[in-house]
């Protein structure tokens, strides 16, 4: 028998190799545990989800137990994109040895801003609070700021180990879905929506308050402090959305007339608004807190527009281009497939000069949603909108919606 000698290191590495590169070049799937560094020492945390759907890749911004689909995911072998096109932004990484690196860039107003972020399959050590430490759960009364620059606002938290979650609300909705640790002691909670980009770190005192600070993407520390509240002291810490926004003549009639394309003028005298109860969003595809509403205000228009009821959306973008105002608000209707009309009311920007904002008297903000009688008179106004994030604020607010809709159907 002849006996020949190969060269085992040779083939080791002609079989090695190959299965290297097929590795490098599979796409990056399963869970990531990511950060962002908008500034230097602050890092938000959040989660990268890849997984395949037949021949495509799918997958979602994770924040906590939130997750948030990926408008599309694509993979080339060397640069992993996911995109968060409803947003005018995406994430673009790439491998950098067991992990991920890569910048998130997204359209403002102002221009495109650009900042990195690094990502691992290794999931943060989680704290374990001491026996006998306080409860992080409930409602907090939150004042952030300092002086006259100070603002209310309610932070509603759950705890589960060492692990937290909640949100922050004030006058024009709640901040999305916070997540982070709490060791008994201290508090650390972010969020990255793909808009919201927020770090909250605070320390509990021996009096039972929190004190720490707030940043936000421009790394600026803003101080806050916060009590716990029961039931009652909750309720009335902040007001009501209805209180804070309202007609300056409850008996002035809305009108308005805003293209729902280039060229396609809609008025609340066209035959489909005219003489019907209308529920008007005053919106922006820019909006974390409007894209929480809008499925919402949907599910309302397919239960009651058989009984006359009319929706609009009226949506203030970052500027006045109207065909990236229009492609962005294109985006917006398909993620959450709204049947209703979303008409381009022109720049965020100086928003409150044009109808029917200039008709209000305490207008805060992005979303605030109208409810007009047949007349197209004001009947309520309501500031902001309490996400699902928000806990049972979520279902307390859409029952309301439903109550003053079918309230304006009697009318």
């Amino acid at each position: 028998m002849l006996r020949f000698a190969f060269p085992t290191a040779a083939v080791a590495a002609a079989v090695l190799v190959p299965r290297l590169l097929l590795a490098q070049s599979a796409p990056p799937s399963g869970l990531w545990h990511a950060t962002l560094e908008p500034a230097a020492g602050l890092e938000i945390a959040f989660g990268v989800k890849v997984e395949a759907k037949g021949r495509k890749l799918a997958g979602s911004l994770v924040n906590g137990t939130t997750e948030s689909p990926f408008t599309s995911v694509s993979w080339d072998g060397e640069s992993l994109v996911l995109d968060l096109a409803h947003y005018d932004g995406k994430l673009v990484a790439w491998r950098d040895g067991e992990g991920l690196a890569g910048t998130f860039t997204r359209a403002t107003a102002t221009g495109k801003f650009e900042l990195p972020f690094r990502a691992t399959r290794v999931a943060p050590a989680l704290p374990t609070p001491p026996k006998g430490t306080p409860a992080l759960a409930g409602d907090w009364g939150v004042e952030m700021g300092e002086g006259e620059k100070a603002s209310r606002l309610l932070g509603t938290f759950r705890q589960s180990g060492g692990r937290a979650t909640g949100t922050l609300l004030g006058s024009t909705g709640d901040f999305g879905p916070m997540h982070g640790t709490w060791d008994g002691t201290t508090l650390v909670l972010s969020v990255f929506d793909g808009i919201f980009i927020y770090r909250l770190d605070g320390t509990l005192g021996d009096g039972g308050a929190f004190a720490g600070t707030f940043r936000s993407r421009s790394g600026a520390p803003t101080p806050w402090k916060a009590r716990r509240l029961d039931a009652a002291g909750a309720a009335k810490w902040l007001p009501d959305g209805s209180s804070i926004v309202r007609a300056k003549d409850p008996q002035a009639r809305v009108a308005f007339v805003f293209p729902s394309a280039p060229g396609k003028p809609v008025s609340l005298d066209d035959p489909e608004l005219k003489d019907k109860p209308v529920v008007v969003s005053i919106s922006g595809s820019w909006c974390p807190n409007c894209h929480d509403e809008a499925p919402v205000l949907e599910e309302i228009y397919r239960r009651y527009r058989g009984k006359g009821l009319a929706v609009v959306s009226l949506s203030y973008e970052y500027t006045e281009d109207a065909e990236r105002s229009f492609r962005q608000i294109a985006r917006f209707r398909e993620r959450h497939g709204l049947t209703y009309p979303i008409l381009f009311a022109g720049p965020s920007k100086g928003a409150a000069e044009t109808a029917p904002l200039s008709l209000l008297e305490g207008w805060k903000g992005f979303p605030t949603t109208l409810y007009l009688d047949r007349n197209h008179r004001i009947v309520k106004a309501y500031s902001g909108f309490d996400g699902p994030s928000t806990g049972p604020r979520f279902a307390v607010q859409k029952k309301e919606i439903e109550e003053t809709v079918k309230g304006l159907l009697a009318r």
